[in-house]
């Protein structure tokens, strides 16, 4: 087992790669009184092309569900027997089963692995399931605010499957067989695709004595090698809206990378950091021009934007409720193309935004969910979450601006508004 010590956040972390190819890290949480368990596999909503065949859209969100549905009864019930609370999540990229829990954390960390790594899919309760999640996808179709940002990923990454919901559609959802989800869960839910974080205030001992004694009792399937087809779009559709029922528009900008991702993981990160903190400079709320816009009434609160990076993709968007969506549009788009020569692109902004940064960074800390969630990606290879801190620090504007001009140099720039209906 290796011992990694991060001596600047008082933190040591322990990872281990069983003979299975299972990843698994602890991290020890002495002074709190809860332990939270997160498995994670390498395959998300993106995955639906692979070997050669093609599956439903919406098959890894559908899997997650069925997983918890056993011969003997629910998982969620016998975590809750535990005293345990649990729950999962689909991503574009990957699938995480978690528990959180005050007592029985062996055995609840048992029940996580056991349950993820024992499929039972009938032909009868995959038709049950069906059912819920159609009545699932209805449920936030009204919702304005996923009608704006799945929108601007249909029109952003257009014909790929980062255009189709997680969830899958009604129609693709009928489409999935049995024989499909034990193929699918078969290629992605090998020990040698996932990791296990733990943390909490567990003994590490008897902690990972339980996990390679559960895990060396199973046996599974050879391990696939998987051909991942790569995200294939065609070119972004800007311009484009649809009306809704809403009081005022709402507008939503998006700019696709088109340059490629480093190689290196640490530079990745820093790549990543780089176009967040380009962002924070030119539009958040210790920028000119939030203040500018703020006042005169252009833009409100709801204005808000994001950095999303994947291997696959990675893109910046921007939202905000406006009655000038164009005239907001325009402004949007020349900021940030002339992003070298605005005033707040400067050493003493920076310097407070970093600040602001590395603050939310330390509270960050206190989150055993949000340390878990940030381990669950191999986006970054060895490099981790306790690293960030460091390569936050040592960014300057050099930096940031080698990264800002091959992301901005190539990017594709849309846009897509919700106009309120007509009456």
């Amino acid at each position: 087992m290796e011992k990694l010590n991060y001596d600047n956040l008082g933190e040591v972390l322990y990872k281990e790669v069983l003979d299975n190819g299972l990843t698994v890290y602890y991290l020890l949480k002495p002074d709190y009184n809860r332990t939270y368990g997160l498995f994670t596999t390498n395959f998300g909503s993106l995955d639906t092309n692979f070997n050669g065949r093609a599956y439903p859209e919406g098959i890894a969100h559908f899997l997650e569900h069925k997983l918890f549905e056993k011969e003997d009864g629910d998982a969620m019930y016998k975590f809750g027997a535990l005293g345990a609370q649990t729950n999962a999540f689909t991503s574009f990229s990957r699938t995480s089963y978690l528990f959180s829990t005050r007592e029985n954390a062996e055995a609840c960390v048992e029940l996580l692995l056991d349950f993820v790594q024992e499929p039972y899919f009938t032909a009868e309760n995959v038709a049950k399931e069906q059912d819920i999640i159609q009545q699932e996808i209805q449920m936030y179709q009204d919702d304005s605010d996923w009608a704006l940002f799945s929108g601007l990923l249909e029109q952003m990454y257009p014909a790929s499957a980062l255009a189709a919901d997680i969830a899958g559609s009604p129609e693709t959802i009928q489409k999935i067989a049995v024989d499909e989800l034990y193929e699918n869960y078969e290629t992605f839910y090998q020990p040698s695709n996932m990791n296990l974080f733990l943390t909490g205030p567990f003994d590490i001992d008897a902690m990972s004595g339980l996990v390679r004694e559960n895990q060396a009792k199973k046996s599974f399937p050879e391990a696939k090698k998987i051909a991942v087809e790569p995200l294939l779009a065609e070119p972004a559709r800007p311009g484009q809206s649809r009306e809704f029922e809403l009081a005022m528009p709402k507008l939503a900008m998006g700019f696709r990378g088109e340059d490629a991702l480093p190689a290196d993981p640490k530079e990745r990160m820093e790549y990543k950091l780089s176009i967040q903190l380009l962002l924070s400079l030119l539009f958040g709320k210790t920028s000119s021009f939030y203040e500018e816009h703020y006042n005169s009434g252009l833009i409100d609160d709801s204005f808000a934007f994001a950095f999303d990076m994947d291997a696959r993709f990675h893109f910046a968007s921007m939202t905000v409720d406006t009655e000038e969506p164009k005239k907001v549009e325009e402004l949007l788009q020349v900021q940030l193309k002339s992003y070298k020569i605005k005033d707040d692109f400067n050493e003493e902004h920076l310097s407070l935004i970093k600040k602001e940064m590395i603050g939310d960074y330390f509270q960050a800390l206190n989150s055993l969910e949000y340390i878990a969630n940030q381990f669950a990606s191999e986006l970054y290879g060895d490099v981790n979450f306790f690293d960030m801190e460091a390569i936050l620090k040592n960014l300057d504007l050099t930096t940031i601006s080698k990264h800002a001009e091959a992301f901005t140099s190539q990017m594709q720039i849309l846009d897509y508004t919700l106009y309120p209906k007509s009456k």
